[in-house]
This record gives structure tokens, C-alpha cells and sequence, in this order.
């Protein structure tokens, strides 16, 4: 059973991590982890080893699959487990790793990525830090020349800029007026680099809250993953790409 003391989540050098990432004090991370102790967290799931991205093969379907990445902790994040079954049931290999797996995933795609056995399309998905962090692996790709084809984030809550190496990028997310401001628990609009803006479209910013084809009763950060309609738009994005090529 997942541990959810405070403690546990929280050893010093998390804290101070976190503190960093969100640009706050570590005493407000320390209050806002006392406070999600109250949470249910998701069950951790079946997180996918490495071996799904990295093992040698020479069946094309095994050298590339969409990756999906949780948010913190595994809070509120089902949904990418649900989503992931959905994509399968396309046709299209889905693999989900928890959100402190994020940098791993990120060596592994690099190094196949420069060993050019990386097959496309490159497909990134993540949900909450989670979607930050596909953020921050298409930044990395981006610096070694791998183009990502379609880059799908859900409730981003601290992004980053979104990479001249993007071909596509999707931001589903749900606005909270004033409570926005505070770099947890919500979703916000992701920007492109001027330079991607040369090369390609830009991002599409969804806000759930004003399409009412997106919208779910009780929409919030905790519910926005397990989406039903946000899986629909999102298994439609994947589908519209060809299935596979070699680099």
C-alpha cells in the first residue's frame, strides 16, 4: 500500500525540489502535502518498466509506443491508465510510467532517438507534473533534432515552453478564475517558443470549461484525467496519425 504520510512523500530534498518547481516556500509545500494526505490517492496501477521502450527488438510495433505520463504521486491519475486502454483498443501500442520515472523515460527515448531507432510517430501524453514532464522530454528531444508528432497535455500545472520540434501540441485543461494562480491543483495554457511558430501550427489551448462538447459535472483538476470526452478528442488526435515508420 502506497505510503501517503507526510513524511514519506516528502523527505528534505523533495521538499526542497518541489519548492523550486513551483516557485514557493517550503513550508507552503509542507501545508499543501498535509492537506493532500487527505486525498485518496490512485492506485499506483501497473506502471510500465523501461523494457517497454528500450528493449531491442525488430518488430516495428515494439520499437515505438505512445508514452503517458501520471501525475505526482499518482494522484487523480486513472484516467491515463483508462486512456491508455483506449488507445490499445485503436490499434495503438500505449505505455504509462509513473511521474518519478519521467526522467528514465526521458534518457531512454534520447538514446534511441540517437541511435535512430526511435520510430514514428513519437507521441507524448501526460496529466498534471506529468504533463510538465512530456514537456520537458520533447525540450530534450528537441536538443538532439527528434521531432515529437503529436504532444498531448492534460492540466499542465508549471510548463514550460512548448519546443520548436513539436509538430502538433494539444492542451486540454480547466480554468479555476483566481485559484489559477497558485502553481498546484489546476491546469493552465501552455506557450510555444517563437521559434516553433515558424515551423508549425500553434498549440491548440483547450479549455474544457467553454466547450461544452468537453465538459463533465464536476470537472476539476481531480476529474479532468478520467474524462471520457477528453479520451474521445484524444484516441480521434492519435488516430488522424499514419501507425508507423522507422526513422
Amino acid at each position: 500500500m502506497t505510503d501517503l504520510s507526510t513524511d514519506a512523500l516528502f523527505a528534505p530534498a523533495a521538499r526542497q525540489r518541489y519548492a523550486l518547481r513551483l516557485g514557493v516556500g517550503v513550508p507552503a509545500i509542507a501545508l499543501l502535502v498535509g492537506l493532500l494526505n487527505g486525498c485518496n490517492a490512485a492506485p499506483a496501477g501497473d506502471p510500465s518498466t523501461l523494457a517497454a521502450i528500450t528493449a531491442p527488438t525488430t518488430s516495428p510495433a515494439s520499437r515505438s509506443a505512445i508514452v503517458l505520463i501520471r501525475g505526482w504521486r499518482d494522484l487523480y491519475s486513472d484516467g491515463i491508465d483508462q486512456l491508455a486502454s483506449k488507445l490499445r483498443q485503436a490499434g495503438r501500442p500505449a505505455v504509462v510510467f509513473k511521474e518519478d520515472q519521467w526522467r528514465q523515460v526521458e534518457s531512454a527515448l534520447a538514446e534511441r532517438a540517437a541511435a535512430k531507432s526511435l520510430a514514428s510517430p513519437v507521441i507524448l501524453v501526460g496529466f498534471s507534473y506529468g504533463a510538465d514532464d512530456v514537456i520537458l522530454i520533447s525540450r530534450r528531444l528537441n536538443e538532439i533534432g527528434q521531432s515529437v508528432d503529436l504532444l498531448i497535455v492534460i492540466d499542465p500545472v508549471t510548463p514550460a515552453e512548448i519546443p520548436p520540434n513539436v509538430v502538433s501540441c494539444l492542451n486540454f485543461y480547466q480554468s479555476n478564475g483566481v485559484w489559477d494562480a497558485f502553481p498546484w491543483l489546476r491546469g493552465v495554457p501552455v506557450k510555444d517558443e517563437p521559434a516553433r511558430l515558424t515551423r508549425h501550427p500553434p498549440t491548440t489551448n483547450i479549455d474544457i470549461r467553454t466547450r461544452p462538447e468537453l465538459l463533465e459535472p464536476g470537472t476539476s483538476h481531480s476529474t479532468i484525467a478520467a474524462n471520457a470526452k477528453v479520451h474521445a478528442a484524444i484516441v480521434d488526435a492519435v488516430k488522424r496519425l499514419p501507425v508507423e515508420t522507422q526513422n
